[in-house]
């Protein structure tokens, strides 16, 4: 309990899982740039690209896949720092005390694995992102204090039940590639409307799972003490 490790997408072996098939057309000039039009008119993904220190028309944006990723990974991570800061201003305002850390639902062991690329580079996932954290307790008197669970460091149980999900999501998105002609490893950048709404409902799908994941993990953690 109370365990603090939080991080992901520092391998390079992993991000060098990213294909070249996955990446946009090349321009005019012969270079594929590293991320989409559809990224950059992304309000969170732009966003975090322009945080980043990458600019859509830049030539960075030739740069290669992953080192970009890199880039934008350690944005997302600041903006989390950022809002675990905030949060635990706001509820020691409110209650004296607080030291709360982030939990990962989809952990870094599964950004880090075989099937971090499928989330990142096909389903445009950032695992820093809101949507995959839950703020909980680093000590006993943040939990006392704040009635926040406190953090257990790793929950294998979560990390296998989340990593089967994924492996069936990768699988369904695998179909959906199969069904649409599209080569493995693409689809991120391919423009075929029918796709887009099949890929953007599993994408929404992975959100909402976390989603009702987070209070059963709290609540499994506050019962367990």
């Amino acid at each position: 309990m109370f365990g603090r490790r939080v991080e992901f997408g520092k391998k390079q072996e992993t991000l060098g899982g990213l294909k070249e098939a996955s990446r946009p057309a090349p321009d005019a000039d012969g270079a594929a740039p590293a991320f989409h039009k559809r990224q950059w008119d992304d309000p969170r993904i732009g966003s975090m690209l322009r945080d980043a220190g990458f600019a859509p028309d830049d030539e960075r944006g030739n740069a290669p896949t992953a080192d970009n990723r890199l880039a934008v990974f350690a944005a997302a991570n600041q903006r989390l720092q950022e809002r675990t800061e905030a949060f635990n201003r706001d509820m020691k305002a409110q209650h004296g005390h607080c030291q709360a850390v982030p939990f990962l639902v989809i952990d870094h062991k599964i950004w880090d694995g075989p099937h971090g690329a499928f989330l990142y580079a096909q389903m445009d996932l950032i695992g820093y992102d809101e949507w995959n954290v839950i703020m909980l307790a680093s000590d006993p008197q943040t939990t006392q204090t704040c009635g926040l669970a406190g953090h257990p460091g790793f929950l294998p149980a979560v990390t296998q039940a989340m990593t089967e999900h994924v492996i069936g999501w990768k699988a369904r998105h695998d179909a959906l590639l199969t069904a649409f002609g599209i080569p493995a490893g693409g689809g991120r950048n391919v423009a075929h409307e029918q796709y887009e709404m099949e890929r953007d409902a599993l994408r929404q799908e992975i959100i909402d799972k976390a989603g009702w994941m987070k209070p059963r993990i709290i609540e499994d953690l506050l019962r367990k003490g």
